[in-house]
């Protein structure tokens, strides 16, 4: 009887061999994996929409946002946002090119996680649009519950432009 012995090298060459079956077996899980629950179709337009917007590779754009809340007036205004290399760098009045403070204004990356979280918190209704050809999120409407008055927010965004 001959007995088996194993040496480094071939344990080494099973070992890839296995954990690349096995990378090949959860990245097949992963993409069979359909998102669920109730806003399950809303997840979905959400990632064709964001795999869009990046397929730009618009890293430095200005874009109109208005913002509906229960809110002070000025955060309602229309505002000009302007995103250099990924990162909100000035806001102004649409109206009177008056400087807003850049905290609380969000990138075009940063809209799209405004409606992730609303799917991740379940709210209580999610109605989101996307631009057709850059994807990007053109208009949101988000009720987190319906028994509560005056938390619901809108959002639009429009008038995407890159910036040189």
């Amino acid at each position: 009887m001959k007995t088996m012995t194993s040496t480094r090298s071939g344990c080494s060459h099973v070992g890839r061999i296995a954990l690349a079956v096995l990378c090949l077996v959860a990245a097949a899980c992963g993409s069979l994996t359909e998102p669920s629950g109730p806003h399950a179709e809303e997840q979905k337009r959400l990632t064709v929409a964001q795999s869009l917007w990046r397929s730009q590779g618009l890293n430095d754009y200005s874009y109109v946002f208005t913002r509906g809340c229960f809110c002070a007036p000025e955060f309602r205004e229309p505002v000009t946002i302007t995103v250099r290399s990924g990162a909100v760098v000035s806001v102004a009045s649409v109206s009177s090119g008056v400087s807003r403070d850049i905290a609380g204004y969000q990138t075009i990356d940063g809209l799209f996680g405004v409606v992730q979280k609303a799917i991740n918190d379940d709210a209580a209704s999610i109605r989101a649009e996307y631009d057709p050809v850059r994807g990007y999120l053109a208009s949101a409407y988000i009720d987190l519950d319906t028994r509560l008055a005056d938390e619901e927010i809108s959002i639009e965004a429009k008038a995407v432009t890159p910036v040189r």
